[in-house]
């Protein structure tokens, strides 16, 4: 059944009058139709209109639904191949919209407009969409943005544009916005501003307005308050038992409709509370039920790191589901025009599966981002306006949401059910996000991501390594010219190279390939076993990321990983998967930067000569595999004596960095000098000599360590993290690098 997505008064017409006897509530509160239509994908509510349709490919934010039919009662209006969006709302005038996220790594979601005889009537476009539904009499169509709360009129396609709010509704007549926000509702006539209600309420759950009746009301928690849009005084209001949540809100029968939820230790049920429109009560009727299985709680493992332990989202807890896309994994959507990287971990669920929460704390939002099954929660460790971490939960089915935002949660608390993704499974979008405010806006550039939560979970059982495969038939690693598709042949690499590999892995006992955590490489020349790059990492599938203040994370996908024609991303459903690291982008350190994407291997800083190329690559659990490829580097230098050495020095950036405790130097001279290498603080203080004496021509690799070094006062030193400077002296000339201690 689909569901409206913004509390909207329901029609006191003849037409669109409906008897309290057809509605009950779903276990959470929220008010539904007593019969569903089995036949039907979605339905409108009034039920006269409904659909039905195939899933076919999905990605992990996407599904293609195809072979879509469209009904009013029992015959069938059109039919439509494909669809363009993944998932359609339907409303009671049998107007329908089809909810597009093909580009939603860019926080787009185009929303197209069809009648109800399947003629196309426009389609829009917007960012950070995070409200979205039509009006009850299906005319208007409105979406919550950053700029303001947009109300469409599906006739012309004419767009005003209101305040922000956390919720909006429309009157019977089209006539009427009401925008709640934090304590006030502003009512608008037809665009024009008629005056503010104070509600007083922190968050506001469901707001409605009736022309006819003259009356606008809303729900907190706790409370039910009506107000005369005369005087914008208080009509009436009332206060729900200790035990019981207010959910929903609608005029059904000439009543007022409240959905309550009541949820105990073993018990999810709704319930409907009718008012007339003086505030007398006049029944309650008891809504749907669930039992709630207690599980056995958590214990928390010996697995160590920078994470605290959480366990899996499902009962039983400390069993490991089923990874299917990993984070920081390469995704190409349904074709390989883009691609981008996964920020967060999907994890297969049967449909319906019940979630629980991994952390206690403080609910920050309840929304969707577009369509029935975007619905997600996010819990926060504590109740603050400051910045601050939480767990999101992502694909849920709307009717089971226990919680709505400024609720108290604990661990393993039952959260909500999983939502069908294909025919056979579901999956949930798992992540720890931050964000600030009392109320975490999607529509305000804030979220951002923290980082792998295969670190955290715990257990993960995992004993196999990844694999190392190769890139072209018969050729372990691939070479190309820096960012070009000029592809080269291993015998004659010259000029700038970017080296790529293709790796995969498998979390636990899921099919699907996963990225491999952790890469490594290193070079050496064969003909003397000169170290050339010394071992350096390449990524660590563990960025944290402020997307959400910036335009998108697309440009990052291609720093990792290698995109083109010729190594193009994975088809979403394959199981084996084509992942293509670019090894060379990147500095060696654990973060990230879009300029990392112009790093390269220049092989003419070394003579033509035979090399050998190392990798290894790593799991979360630390199971690793190494591989190697020999390859010639060809751009015409010829060796002298076997070596060749710089007209006067160079000094080599130190790896790795930032370090703790040690990092190692290098640094080569082409003839017989004295060299002088010392380390400073920032503010120019001597920390330690490493070199000080005559060199012949060579390269050279000294290590420094933060702990337990003699300065030149012959004192032992323990540095502190911060910025540091190596300088080398070799005759006249100097050089000065700067490096990070990390303790």
């Amino acid at each position: 059944m689909s569901k409206i997505l913004f509390a909207a008064a329901l029609a006191l017409s003849t037409c669109l009058v409906f008897a309290q006897s057809e509605f009950t509530t779903s276990i959470n509160g929220t008010i539904i139709h007593n019969s569903i239509n089995s036949h039907a994908k979605k339905e409108s509510e009034n039920g006269i209109y409904w659909c039905n349709y195939e899933i076919k490919e999905v990605t992990d934010e996407m599904r293609k639904l195809v072979n879509f039919s469209f009904y009013e009662n029992d015959k069938c209006l059109f039919t439509m191949t494909d669809i363009p969006g993944s998932d359609v709302d339907i409303s009671n005038s049998g107007n329908i919209v089809f909810y597009d996220h093909s580009y939603h790594f860019n926080r787009k979601l185009k929303i197209h407009f069809y009648s109800k005889t399947g003629i196309k009537l426009n389609e829009l476009e917007f960012v950070n969409a995070n409200l979205s539904g039509f009006s009850l009499s299906g005319n208007l169509f409105g979406v919550g943005t950053p700029d303001g709360i947009q109300i469409i009129s599906v006739k012309d396609l004419s767009v005003k544009n209101y305040p922000k709010g956390f919720k909006f509704a429309v009157s019977e007549d089209d006539k009427l916005i009401a925008i709640a926000s934090e304590d006030k509702i502003e009512v608008f006539n037809e665009g024009i501003f008629i005056r503010s209600i104070y509600t007083g309420f922190k968050h506001t759950r469901k707001v409605i307005i009736s022309s006819a009746n003259d009356f606008a009301a809303a729900i907190d928690k706790k409370n039910l308050k009506v107000f005369s849009l005369s005087d914008g005084k208080v009509k009436f209001s009332f206060t729900s038992e200790v035990n019981k949540s207010n959910r929903d809100l609608k005029i059904i029968d000439n009543k007022i409709a409240v959905g309550v939820h009541i949820r105990t230790k073993n018990q999810s049920q709704g319930e409907i509370i009718f008012f007339d429109l003086n505030g007398t009560k006049q029944e309650s009727l008891t809504g749907q039920s669930k039992y709630l299985k207690q599980s056995e709680a958590f214990k928390p493992s010996n697995k160590t790191g920078a994470y605290d332990n959480i366990p899996w989202p499902f009962a039983p807890f400390d069993s490991m589901r089923t990874v299917w896309n990993h984070y920081e994994q390469h995704m190409g959507g349904f074709g390989s025009g883009y691609s981008y990287l996964h920020q967060g971990l999907d994890i297969i669920t049967p449909i319906g599966e019940p979630t629980y929460a991994v952390r206690g704390g403080v609910v920050k939002c309840v929304l969707t981002t577009g369509g029935a099954v975007y619905w997600r929660l996010s819990i926060c460790d504590s109740n603050t306006q400051d910045r601050s971490n939480g767990w999101l939960y992502a694909h849920l089915i709307e009717n089971t949401i226990q919680f709505d935002v400024g609720d108290t949660v604990e661990v393993h608390d039952y959260l909500a059910d999983i939502i069908e993704w294909t025919y056979d499974w579901g999956h949930i979008h798992f992540v720890e996000i931050n964000d600030s405010g009392f109320v975490w806006l999607y529509s305000d550039n804030e979220w951002g991501i923290n980082f792998n939560p295969l670190l955290a979970l715990t257990p993960v059982n995992d004993e196999t390594a990844p694999v190392i495969d190769d890139v072209f038939p018969d050729q372990k690693f691939g070479f190309c010219t820096n960012e070009t598709s000029n592809y080269l042949q291993p015998d004659s690499l010259f000029g700038e190279v970017d080296i790529i590999i293709k790796v995969f892995d498998y979390a636990g006992d899921s099919g699907w390939q996963q990225p491999a955590f952790k890469i490594d490489y290193w070079i050496k020349r064969i003909s003397d076993n000169q170290i050339i790059v010394p071992r350096k990492m390449a990524h660590l599938l563990n960025h944290s990321y402020p997307f959400y203040s910036g335009d998108n994370f697309e440009p990052y996908a291609t720093v990792m990983y290698k995109r083109d024609n010729i190594l193009t991303p994975t088809v979403w459903m394959n199981s084996e998967r084509n992942f293509h690291h670019v090894i060379t982008n990147s500095n060696g350190d654990s973060l990230i930067t879009l300029e990392e994407k112009n790093n390269s291997l220049n092989t003419a800083d070394y003579y033509d000569s035979e090399y050998r190329i190392y990798a290894e690559v790593f799991d979360q659990s630390g199971n690793s595999t190494i591989d190697s490829m020999d390859v010639y580097f060809r751009n015409g230098i010829s060796s002298v004596d076997g070596k060749i050495f710089p007209d006067e020095f160079i000094l080599y950036q130190n790896y790795p960095n930032p370090f703790n405790p040690a990092t190692n130097i290098q640094f080569a001279i082409g003839s017989r000098q004295f060299v002088t290498l010392k380390v400073y603080d920032v503010l120019g203080n001597e920390i330690a000599i490493l070199v000080n004496e005559e060199k012949p021509a060579g390269s050279y690799e000294v290590k420094f360590s933060a702990i337990g070094g003699l300065n030149s006062d012959g004192d032992t030193y323990s540095l502190s993290s911060g910025i540091y400077f190596y300088r080398i002296s070799a005759g006249s000339l100097t050089q000065v690098r700067k490096m990070m201690l990390l303790r």
